[in-house]
């Protein structure tokens, strides 16, 4: 039997990320499950020049991470209700490999992810953070394509057009 006792909820505050949090909230209420809810900071620091340039950085970082963690709280009271019992965090990195590493280290049962449906070329140029979460992490991950996507179905003729093959 799976028993679900921690799970990762990942989030970019955007629409999207809110049928992640959906399917994640229903298995948490399920599970009485701890649900982790992550927004990764994909943060490139400024450059510095002079004596601080080794402090300056660090400086930037946390500062970018606090205000990421005010939005984060601010998406969660405006969209999901703030009784949700969601536990917010913030990293800063590469999204696949921080959401990967948070969720091996934290002991997470399952990760929730929403997917944002890009397709053809954008998806080859752009990736797909939830592509490479699913395709390496050792916990599994379930995505959710969210309401307005499930509605569009694809034919030949978009994925021509969107190649520039006519």
């Amino acid at each position: 039997m799976v028993y679900l006792q921690k799970i990762l909820i990942t989030t970019d505050l955007s629409e999207f990320s809110l049928a992640a949090m959906e399917y994640a909230t229903t298995f948490g209420l399920l599970y009485s499950s701890k649900l982790y809810l992550l927004h990764v900071l994909d943060y490139t620091p400024p450059k510095f020049h002079g004596r601080d340039r080794d402090a300056q950085p660090q400086a930037h970082r946390l500062a970018a991470e606090e205000e990421a963690m005010k939005e984060l709280t601010d998406f969660v009271t405006k969209k999901v209700g703030p009784d949700a019992g969601l536990i917010p965090v913030i990293r800063s990195g590469s999204p696949a490999h921080i959401i990967r590493r948070f969720a091996e280290e934290e002991g997470v049962d399952l990760i929730v992810m929403a997917t944002h449906g890009r397709t053809g070329l954008r998806h080859i140029l752009m990736g797909s953070v939830a592509e490479k979460v699913v395709r390496t992490s050792s916990v599994p991950v379930m995505t959710v394509k969210p309401q307005p996507l499930r509605e569009i179905i694809l034919d030949d003729e978009d994925i021509e057009s969107e190649l520039h093959l006519r």
